[in-house]
């Protein structure tokens, strides 16, 4: 697996004008751009298989992210949803599942992580003292390439990819501001996360069918 520093010499010898700090900057700012949208191998797990919990205090709404987060997907429970408010324009009930339960979203907002700042979540309603009943999906941030001794957050065969998109932007005069500069970083960026995407994801997010279109087995549905 070819590591950051021996990525950022590859990239050297086709553009030599360029220090290694200019290029592992830019690595690093390639990789904030594919991991810019969300994909399925970005969701964070535990090792149980699960979102991690989100551990709340009575009386208390609003929560900071952890470090790694960078946009939150939902709050989660497995408990019954009777009694939530789900607001004046309600939005579209999601399902999770996980481990073969079924998760149901919790009414909550959110607020991105920034450069200085962690990501929050605020709750619509009071979420009470708990640290088992809420569970917080949420996508990571990749590594900040800060050294070359620190790895690529990204498979290995996107590498050559990544290398690609790099070059481009530090080649490309007045990057940024044309059309045309910006459909080849996101070109590039889209076969990576394609690749992000892949593998068995086993049906995480679910939006449950309406009830006039559900089979339930009995007579009337024989046919």
């Amino acid at each position: 697996m070819p590591t950051t520093e021996q990525n950022c010499y590859r990239i050297q010898l086709g553009i030599s004008e360029k220090t290694i700090p200019e290029i592992l900057d830019a690595l690093n700012e390639v990789q904030k751009i594919v991991y810019g949208q969300n994909c399925a191998q970005t969701l964070k797990y535990t090792s149980e298989g699960l979102p991690p919990y989100l551990v709340t205090a009575d009386g208390i709404y609003e929560y900071d992210c952890p470090a790694d987060c960078r946009t939150t997907a939902a709050v989660l429970t497995l408990e019954d949803m009777t009694g939530y408010t789900r607001g004046r324009n309600p939005e579209p009930r999601s399902e999770y599942y996980f481990r073969g339960k079924q998760y149901m979203t919790v009414p909550a907002t959110s607020v991105d992580a920034t450069i200085d700042t962690v990501g929050t979540v605020r709750f619509r309603d009071n979420p009470g003292a708990s640290t088992t009943k809420y569970y917080h999906a949420y996508y990571i941030k990749p590594t900040e390439l800060s050294d070359i001794s620190i790895q690529l957050t990204l498979p290995e065969e996107t590498h050559y990819l990544l290398r690609q998109a790099v070059v481009a932007m530090l080649t490309m005069e007045g990057y940024g501001e044309s059309q045309f500069d910006d459909q080849i970083i996101d070109r590039i960026a889209k076969k990576i996360r394609n690749k992000l995407n892949g593998g068995w994801q086993g049906g995480v997010r679910q939006t449950p069918y309406p009830t006039e279109y559900m089979r339930f087995p009995g007579p009337y549905y024989d046919s």
